[in-house]
């Protein structure tokens, strides 16, 4: 980890602590863009900027990206205080139209820091009952929401609302895929509608799940885009700023079973033990306990690598094929082969007319691989290449077997 990674900690930290003012490294002039350009990345801009304007060292006399940065900031949190004000308004007529539902992830993490606007959100997750579908688009469109996106099958419909700029991801299930595990978890969670609760959100409430479920799904959510190809360290500091606001509300024994199922329990592990070490996670006064020996040096450098979607590099991206594929059937050894030419089921999300169509699979497989190549001659070097993408996908099939989250033998569900 070098100087520039640690800063971005030291914010976090003070952002979750609730403090003004981070701890300062060393840092030279041409060291603040390349916090900036990490923030970014992390969507930590707004934070690490409020963290650290009033130190005399900020930006070392670079007026210009002081001011940038600065004004990008006051732009992002108006923006967001304007997007939750319709969220507000959304999840008011929901409850006048009689439709039970769970706002989760975002607007719920944002109200556990003390300046809930630095934590931005790109879109707002809300989980309804797939029976309440049809009732649910009607009200959006009564409301003014266009539907932007709807595969037939899929279980999340996306929404906006053009005069706030509200994004919402409408879900009838909360994780994707087939296996055992998830259809579990899915049913758990939608289980939830019957008993959520609600919680404060910018001067008005929202619904959400219980904190023993919501934590599940932080924790559960995460997992699913570590294995697709990572996260940021936002999301650790959301699951753990969360475990400790509500650890006394919170069924540990509960979280640790879901997460036995879903293959997490060692990952959830990881994250404490990073949240201990670097974010004054309190791990021994929270009530949390490790199922195992903390190993997190590798999983803390995948995801300061990773940005705030895994999407950093065109490797990660790119490689992200691999390791569900490894995942998914218990495959360790990854091959060029296996990326380019998946099976339907890990490409019926993206192209939904191999659901219908099966025998298109030949074509999706050309069209992806043209894709593919031509992301190759926009972008040579060292970063999108193919030894890269197995050479990365490699190392993270690696630490997730030894994180318990793949199996070296093929699984059964």
């Amino acid at each position: 980890m070098d100087k520039v990674e640690r800063q971005l900690l030291n914010c976090l930290s003070s952002y979750r602590s609730g403090r003004k003012q981070a701890a300062i490294e060393k840092l030279e002039q041409e060291d603040w863009p390349r916090l900036y350009q990490a923030a970014k990345m992390h969507k930590l801009g707004a934070v690490v900027f409020e963290t650290l304007r009033s130190s005399p060292e900020f930006c070392a006399g670079n007026a210009s990206l002081a001011a940038s940065w600065q004004m990008e900031t006051i732009v992002a949190a108006a923006g967001q205080t304007r997007r939750t004000n319709g969220l507000l308004r959304i999840t008011k007529a929901l409850e006048q139209g009689s439709i039970s539902y769970a706002v989760v992830k975002g607007a719920v993490c944002r109200e556990l820091y003390a300046q809930p606007d630095l934590r931005t959100s790109g879109d707002e997750d809300i989980l309804i009952a797939a029976e309440q579908q049809e009732a649910c688009a009607e009200l959006f469109r009564a409301e003014g929401l266009e539907l932007l996106e709807a595969k037939e099958g899929d279980p999340v419909t996306h929404w906006i609302d053009r005069q706030t700029g509200l994004h919402i991801e409408l879900h009838t299930a909360l994780m994707p895929g087939k296996r055992t595990a998830e259809k579990r978890l899915n049913q758990y969670f939608s289980d939830q509608l019957d008993c959520t609760v609600a919680v404060p959100v910018q001067g008005g409430t929202v619904q959400t799940l219980c904190p023993t479920a919501h934590l599940l799904f932080l924790v559960c959510h995460a997992l699913k885009h570590f294995i697709a190809g990572g996260f940021g360290i936002r999301t650790v500091s959301d699951i753990l700023t969360f475990a400790e606001r509500y650890g006394a509300q919170i069924d540990k024994a509960s979280v640790y079973s879901g997460l036995e199922t879903a293959r997490g329990r060692i990952f959830f592990d990881q994250l404490l033990s990073i949240g201990q070490q670097y974010l004054e996670f309190d791990l021994p006064g929270s009530g949390w306990a490790l199922s195992a020996p903390p190993d997190p040096a590798q999983m803390l450098e995948d995801i300061l690598d990773a940005g705030i979607y895994g999407q950093s590099s065109m490797s990660r991206r790119h490689s992200g094929a691999l390791v569900q594929r490894a995942a998914e059937e218990g495959e360790t050894r990854p091959s060029v082969i296996r990326a380019a030419f998946p099976h339907k089921e890990q490409l019926v999300g993206r192209y939904p007319i191999l659901q219908q169509h099966p025998a298109l699979l030949p074509v999706i497989w050309l069209r992806r691989i043209g894709s593919y190549g031509l992301e190759l001659l926009k972008s040579p070097g060292k970063d999108n290449s193919l030894r890269d993408n197995l050479a990365l996908g490699k190392r993270r099939t690696e630490m997730m077997i030894r994180y318990g989250i793949i199996s070296r033998n093929k699984r059964e569900d």
